[in-house]
């Protein structure tokens, strides 16, 4: 340690004269530099270690809905059911002509056997069916609508 009448050498101030304070200057700039370098090395780790920000989303992004129609079972499921099942079905119910809520009971009733002979053997083709059903139904809606006012307009 230093003895108590020097004052500590991080104090001593910087004079212009050549005395033992002049030779401060000298390693003044050397501490400065050095304290240059070690922010440089702090501001290069710190960008180093800070992740990269997340992609900007998007307000109408549909591709969580197209990456489930293509990979998903339930999706490629969804997609044939729409030209498979789902229009059979529609025209099975409009060849019986049944009243929308007796469409509505024996789609649900359907759905329900089905959907409980998926849950013990999950096959394609039940998933297949437990989909078609309710989107037949789903066409099947406007169809009894139609027939229903047709009806109801000629008295009948």
């Amino acid at each position: 340690m230093s003895s108590s009448s020097e004052p500590p050498w991080w104090t001593a101030q910087t004079t212009q004269g050549g005395g033992p304070q002049g030779q401060q200057s000298a390693d003044d700039s050397t501490l400065a530099d050095a304290a240059a370098d070690m922010r440089a090395a702090a501001e290069y780790l710190r960008d180093a270690a800070t992740p990269p920000p997340p992609p900007k989303e998007k307000n109408w992004d549909f591709s969580w809905f197209t990456d489930w129609v293509k990979r998903s079972d339930n999706g490629v499921a969804c997609k044939r059911a729409i030209w498979s099942i789902g229009p059979a079905w529609t025209l099975f119910l409009t060849l019986q002509r049944f009243p929308i809520t007796t469409a509505i009971g024996i789609t649900f009733f359907g759905f329900v056997i089905v959907g409980g002979w998926h849950l013990r053997v999950e096959r394609k083709t039940t998933r297949l069916i437990t989909w078609g059903l309710p989107i037949g139904l789903a066409y099947y809606t406007p169809v009894a609508i139609v027939f229903g006012l047709a009806s109801f307009l000629v008295g009948g």
